[in-house]
């Protein structure tokens, strides 16, 4: 299964964020290799800790390691995080050896397989998310800035926003919920492929933004239309592959939908 993890906190316009499967992958391959550790052995409440808070640590230093490439060195976002889309999975890779963990760890694990109440945790976590978020855009003061950022960067600069700390702080939380994705996946497969983790989730990324709202020139962050988003191509692609449509026609009616949406915020724009 891949977490809907969406980008509900998208970065600025122009920001497309290509390196969130990266991300997921490293935080992904970093947790059962603590956790399997023999410390984390002789030291199990401190392992789990550990191997939950390190690689949302490692997650966050990969996103401000984006921003500053964007914000501080002018260079574009695509070509940024394409850099760590490219070098990130190449680094989980070496973490793992190029080897499939297997592990067996039900702490660890309920994060992607407990249940709460009746429903499934990492839903919990999602909701959780989608209203924090929700709250901080709408109510504070770096909400504003973002949309501010968002809507037009030269006219946010020249009002005294401080575009290139609005910048790396959204890149460093779109990057530590992509590590918290990863560890999700990997605890519902009681296995990490750092090849495999969040793989293509760009694309899935982009497509549950745009469905939901969100405009890829910016300005506009509905927050709860990107959790519908990502839920709705989770679903469209179980339904694909259920009816028998393979892995590679769903990429392309991915791909299609985000073509679609974009073409109808264009007309709804004119």
């Amino acid at each position: 299964m891949r977490w809907p993890q969406g980008h509900p906190h998208d970065p600025p316009p122009g920001g497309i964020d290509l390196s969130v499967g990266s991300v997921m992958a490293v935080a992904g391959a970093l947790a059962p290799i603590i956790f399997l550790s023999d410390w984390a052995t002789a030291n199990p409440g401190l392992g789990l800790a550990a191997s939950i808070a390190v690689p949302l640590l490692v997650a966050a230093l990969c996103g401000l390691f984006n921003g500053v490439l964007i914000a501080l060195l002018g260079v574009q976002p695509i070509i940024a995080t394409l850099i760590f889309f490219i070098s990130g999975r190449g680094i989980a890779q070496v973490l793992t050896n190029g080897n499939l963990q297997t592990f067996t760890n039900p702490d660890f694990t309920w994060l992607g397989t407990g249940r709460l109440l009746g429903l499934p945790v990492q839903g919990w976590i999602a909701l959780a998310l989608t209203i924090t978020i929700a709250l901080v855009v709408r109510r504070s003061l770096y909400g504003r800035y973002l949309l501010s950022v968002g809507g037009n960067e030269r006219a946010a600069t020249l009002a005294g926003v401080p575009v290139a700390r609005v910048k790396i702080t959204t890149y460093v939380i779109a990057a530590t919920l992509a590590g918290l994705a990863g560890m999700i996946v990997v605890a519902q497969n009681s296995a990490s492929d750092a090849a495999r983790i969040g793989q293509l989730m760009e694309l899935d990324a982009i497509a549950a933004a745009v469905v939901g709202g969100a405009a890829l020139s910016g300005g506009r962050a509905p927050i709860f239309g990107a959790l519908l988003g990502a839920v709705f191509i989770q679903l469209m692609g179980y339904t694909l592959i259920a009816n028998g449509i393979s892995d590679e026609m769903t990429l392309i009616v991915t791909a299609a939908i985000i073509v679609l949406a974009v073409w109808l915020q264009r007309g709804a724009r004119a």
